[in-house]
């Protein structure tokens, strides 16, 4: 009797810590496979913003120059600011200081954008004409600085170790929105020097 007891309880025992195994194995693999998840996910927006992301710098690059050396409308960013927001829904995926330098960008271009609007003409969708003001125009200047070494420093987050190409700012425009210490020693890598502009003696 006592011997059959003993086994009964052994048996138990045995099918209590198969089923605890199990148990954890199956934990382990749903978490394995959630980090999964989330890797490929993080993989699949990082490729889509190393796209949006540079064209946008690019198009502010370009109107640095038209701005400088000639009287050509500038050419608006909405339409790439729009299909950069269809993305930050997913940024959760990303590791914080990544989150942060791609929102950071994304604000530095909504102020450029507010600034073309309020220093120009609106033509149909796509682009501005920026009036002759000096103080206007060197306050857009400093903006799209601002986004270019925005853009390229959550650029360089994003992808792979690489030269990116320059765009120099003032790092006071944009030292409110990125205090992380990534995020700021990207800015400095992607910022060859330091300019200092005073509004009243800008001339173009």
């Amino acid at each position: 009797m006592w011997w059959t007891v003993c086994g009964q309880v052994v048996q138990l025992s045995l099918m209590a810590a198969i089923i605890l195994s199990s148990q954890r194995s199956a934990r382990r693999a749903q978490s394995r496979a959630q980090t999964e998840r989330v890797r490929d996910e993080a993989r699949r927006l990082r490729s889509a913003l190393t796209i949006s992301l540079p064209a946008l710098r690019k198009l502010y690059e370009d109107n640095l120059g038209i701005l400088s050396g000639g009287k050509l409308p500038l050419i608006s960013g909405r339409n790439l600011i729009n299909l950069l927001r269809t993305q930050l829904g997913r940024l959760t995926s990303l590791d914080p200081r990544e989150i942060q330098a791609v929102m950071a960008a994304s604000i530095a271009a909504e102020r450029v954008e507010t600034d073309m609007a309020i220093a120009g003409k609106k033509i149909g969708d796509v682009a501005f004409t920026i009036s002759e003001n000096n103080v206007a125009r060197g306050i857009l200047t400093l903006k799209l600085r601002a986004a270019c070494s925005m853009l390229g420093a959550a650029e360089e987050l994003l992808s792979p170790p690489g030269v990116l190409p320059d765009c120099e700012t003032d790092r006071d425009e944009f030292s409110a929105y990125a205090s992380a210490p990534e995020f700021t020693n990207a800015v400095q890598r992607h910022q060859p020097h330091r300019e200092q502009v005073k509004l009243g003696e800008l001339s173009f």
